[in-house]
């Protein structure tokens, strides 16, 4: 992930020496020289969020979203940039015939996925019994790409309301992505706090609340700076990049000789992650939030997540 948010990187500072000017926006870049390396490498982070194993069923699936999310991003753009700025792409070369059947070619293969997925779950009565918050995590998922597909079809019958999916998709699809970042490492620094033979856990945990934190005030910065159609917007935005792609890299430095953080956590602390676990959905999940309160302050989270 590291190696292709550096080269990611490396196209869009290649392309603003090369027009001598930078885009307002990082998303601009899809309208440069750095096209190509800016689907790809959405397409690929996209790829490994589907494929990574999180600590837990909750960050599966904020992962999963985080995928489906960054498809979004990479395939629907946001509108050209204004002022137009020497891009590489020519102003006659219109987008919108290449968007939805791209959109559509995800659905299906998603779709297909998930209905693979199901049935070899039943074939071998392996069907995953989640946790409070996974439940939770996978419905809002649900939730998210049910709204998108309904977005699709009206876009679909109705073509003048094309151009405000185009310019809407593309934002919902960041914001919704780093969200499930920054939940990510709030996870990722409590799960730290419960190990004890490493003995730079506490360090970790610090350096991963501060930078939830950071990314949380970043994206707000975004955001608002988005609405205020600020030209230095960019600077925001590669910042929060940037921190994404130390909060990776500080990751695979932790884990370098561990294959997964819950490795790392003591059999009672794992033991705990797995209890609540006995009822699949909804069903039984008010009797495991209230069964959660009997464990002391600090591993209260532990059986939901």
């Amino acid at each position: 992930m590291v190696v292709i948010m550096v080269t990611l990187a490396a196209a869009v500072v290649i392309d603003t020496i090369w027009a001598k000017h930078w885009q307002s926006t990082l998303s601009a870049y899809y309208w440069t020289s750095a096209h190509s390396i800016f689907i790809a490498a959405l397409l690929a982070l996209s790829t490994l969020f589907f494929v990574y194993k999180g600590s837990s069923d909750t960050e599966d699936a904020l992962l999963t979203l985080a995928g489906v999310c960054t498809l979004t991003a990479a395939l629907v753009p946001q509108g050209r940039p204004h002022p137009f700025r020497e891009p590489f792409l020519p102003k006659e070369y219109n987008v919108e015939p290449v968007v939805e059947p791209n959109v559509w070619a995800v659905v299906i293969a998603l779709l297909l996925g998930w209905l693979l997925m199901l049935g070899q779950h039943r074939r071998n009565h392996t069907q995953q019994i989640r946790s409070p918050l996974g439940t939770v995590s996978l419905y809002f998922l649900w939730l998210i790409v049910l709204l998108g597909l309904i977005a699709l079809v009206i876009a679909l019958f109705f073509p003048t309301v094309r151009p405000s999916f185009y310019a809407h998709a593309h934002a919902a699809a960041g914001i919704l992505m780093v969200s499930a970042f920054i939940v990510t490492v709030c996870q990722a620094a409590y799960l730290v706090g419960q190990e004890k033979k490493s003995p730079h856990r506490r360090r970790y945990q610090v350096f991963y609340w501060v930078l939830a934190g950071v990314m949380l005030v970043t994206l707000i910065a975004v955001v608002k700076l988005r609405l205020g159609g600020a030209d230095w917007g960019i600077v925001a935005e590669t910042a929060l990049i940037l921190e994404f792609a130390v909060y990776w890299g500080v990751q695979t430095i932790e884990l370098w000789d561990t294959p997964n953080r819950m490795a790392r956590l003591p059999e009672d602390v794992r033991n705990r992650l797995a209890e609540g676990r006995t009822t699949r959905g909804w069903a039984g999940l008010k009797s495991e939030l209230a069964e959660a309160r009997k464990y002391p302050r600090g591993q209260r989270l532990l059986p939901l997540l």
